[in-house]
């Protein structure tokens, strides 16, 4: 078994809060056939640690111009054409800024990139391969994935580590959130995970919201009638 992709480790809730994303968002890229998703009833782990990864990557085409159309066509193509499950964990694709390129290499000849919707070649330059934010095992799928939403912070996703629960180092995304509802001051959760107050900060700042902001009430505007 590997856990990368054969574990249901998150509920939908968990990749749209991961991944800083909209619920009904995720719904619709579920529904669209562009990821390979598992079954299961409401609120119950159904999305494993490569759909995770395929749900960050299909953001990340979609922030550069792929259509949402284009990047499912190909991830079906690929799913049933070359047997490939989670292809948008794989590294070898890329694109070309409208559609998604698989590598292909023949003998004597350089590697050259094929359309993947139509199995078109001739595509000897390509504009950007992956995610940064991608770390890549040797068997070519993805092995960690850095979350984006964190700033100033590395937050890694590792399957093989606590059942791929966001972790800086040896802590514990949610159990600093925990502390901080708690009421604890950042210096003091700091000190307690062994973290810099500005990283408790970058933590916090995708979950909690800072309280609404409001002008003292002899700055408010004054009535008309009252001017």
């Amino acid at each position: 078994m590997d856990p990368r992709f054969d574990l249901p480790l998150y509920t939908r809730a968990d990749v749209a809060l991961q991944l800083g994303l909209p619920a009904t968002t995720l719904g619709d890229w579920l529904r669209s056939g562009a990821l390979e998703a598992g079954s299961g009833g409401r609120g119950e782990p159904t999305i494993t640690f490569a759909g995770l990864v395929e749900t960050h990557m299909l953001r990340h085409l979609r922030r550069t111009g792929l259509s949402l159309q284009a990047i499912g066509e190909a991830a079906v193509a690929l799913r049933s054409r070359a047997g490939r499950h989670y292809p948008l964990a794989w590294s070898g694709l890329a694109h070309d800024g409208r559609d998604l390129l698989v590598e292909i290499a023949a003998e004597g000849r350089e590697a050259g990139w094929e359309r993947i919707r139509d199995s078109q070649g001739g595509f000897p330059g390509v504009l950007r391969r992956g995610s940064a934010a991608i770390g890549w095992a040797d068997d070519g799928y993805a092995g960690t994935l850095r979350l984006v939403i964190y700033h100033d912070i590395d937050v890694i996703v590792d399957p093989s580590r606590s059942y791929g629960r966001p972790m800086v180092d040896d802590v514990f995304v949610e159990d600093v959130i925990d502390e901080v509802r708690t009421g604890a001051s950042y210096r003091e959760i700091a000190a307690k995970f062994n973290l810099e107050d500005f990283e408790v900060e970058a933590l916090v700042r995708p979950h909690i919201r800072p309280p609404a902001h409001r002008k003292p009430r002899h700055l408010q505007t004054q009535p008309d009638s009252l001017l």
